[in-house]
């Protein structure tokens, strides 16, 4: 008789996670606020608001808010003056808005290795990657995580770099008990509907540097200086009075939510160490919160008696738990070998690169959980071991 429930047997779980997003009045009272004062634009009262309680929140000079977690990247580097001929150090183990900001600014991406152990990118292979056309290196926070910004910090100082932050998915988080942003010129946050903070679609953008913020703004107010003068080419690319009330409740549950998933993560961390079929992130002391976007996992494919990545993560699936497969690396994505990508940065992306942990975890060991999992109780936790376990004990049903 099948035990597994991916072979007909009983599921290990069938009651439902925590599902996102997490809706309060607040918030429905807050849109019908906008909706009542009629200033619905980029430069309302809740904008404003929004901006000065998450720059304080952050621990950033700086705060403004625009359309997209894609088109924060874009501004930052416009506003930095990076662009066609330029190259941006990145991971390829990341999203592909990552990547498609830098060519729609006319940038090349280059490749740098991840870690293995905790799935960012890698300062060594960064500095491996260097030319004399880099002009930034960007690490992508990946699951909420911070990368070694001590090394990224130096390493940019070093080379006389900008540093940028891809802090998509790392809403919160902290290093050394700073905010993620006081390491980088400039931050950039996504709120897009799956994120940690959200209000559907939207972004932020988070810096000290006050020459950079005022280029920004003036590009998100058509290029305009104060005396109306078109200055820079801008990109009118705001965020609505609807979703700055919408980030401005949320905000308010952001922390308590971090510190539950925080201690989800631990729990699962400690009982996921004693399986031997999988292994839980290397932990690092100085990353003093991690907000946890994802739950990152790694399967060792080695353990499985042959089975593959794909049909274990499968057959835990079945079982009622929602760990799926990570990124692919980037440069596998057709569109960065296309004819317009080439127009956009004049150029060929290396698309061969040397990065032989982002192919492992890309396609035979990364796995993770999203984040609204971890804002269940600590039987839900027990329940996502217990199908691992479960599925680890029935290989043989899989071969």
């Amino acid at each position: 008789m099948a035990q597994l429930a991916i072979k007909g047997g009983t599921p290990y779980r069938t009651k439902e996670f925590p599902g996102w997003t997490v809706i309060t009045p607040a918030d429905a009272q807050g849109l019908q606020q906008v909706y009542d004062q009629s200033e619905w634009g980029i430069d309302g009262p809740k904008n404003k608001e929004f901006q000065e309680k998450f720059a304080a929140y952050s621990g950033a000079k700086h705060c403004l808010t625009v359309a997209n977690g894609t088109v924060s990247i874009e501004l930052i580097l416009r506003g930095l003056g990076i662009g066609r001929g330029d190259e941006v150090i990145v991971p390829p183990y990341t999203f592909i808005a990552s990547i498609s900001s830098l060519i729609y600014a006319g940038v090349t991406p280059v490749f740098a290795d991840i870690d293995k152990e905790t799935f960012q990118m890698s300062a060594q292979s960064a500095e491996q990657c260097i030319t004399p056309r880099t002009k930034a290196i960007m690490p992508v926070y990946v699951g909420g995580c911070p990368a070694d910004l001590d090394a990224f910090e130096a390493l940019c100082k070093q080379y006389g770099l900008y540093l940028i932050g891809d802090a998509a998915q790392a809403v919160g988080s902290t290093f050394n008990g700073r905010g993620i942003a006081s390491y980088a010129v400039a931050t950039s946050i996504s709120c897009q509907n799956s994120k940690n903070l959200t209000c559907g679609e939207g972004g932020i953008i988070l810096t000290d540097n006050d020459e950079l913020y005022e280029r920004i703004d003036r590009m998100l107010h058509g290029g305009r200086d104060d005396d109306g003068n078109y200055t820079d080419l801008g990109l009118y690319n705001g965020m609505s009075e609807f979703q700055a009330s919408i980030l401005l409740t949320q905000l308010e549950h952001l922390p308590a939510q971090i510190e539950k998933r925080m201690k989800n993560a631990a729990y699962l961390d400690e009982q996921l160490a004693k399986l031997p079929c999988v292994y839980p992130m290397k932990q690092d002391e100085r990353i003093t919160c991690n907000s946890y976007h994802l739950y990152l996992l790694g399967i060792r494919e080695e353990q499985l008696q042959g089975v593959s990545r794909d049909d274990f993560l499968a057959a835990v699936q079945a079982e009622g738990v929602p760990l799926v497969a990570g990124y692919v690396p980037a440069y596998s994505l057709d569109c960065l070998a296309s004819d317009y990508t080439k127009k956009c940065i004049g150029g060929q992306i290396n698309l061969t690169p040397h990065t032989p942990n982002a192919e492992t975890v890309g396609y035979h060991e990364g796995a993770w959980i999203y984040h609204a999992v971890l804002l269940g109780e600590q039987s839900d936790m027990d329940d996502i071991v217990g199908a691992i376990t479960k599925v680890y004990q029935n290989l043989d049903e899989l071969k």
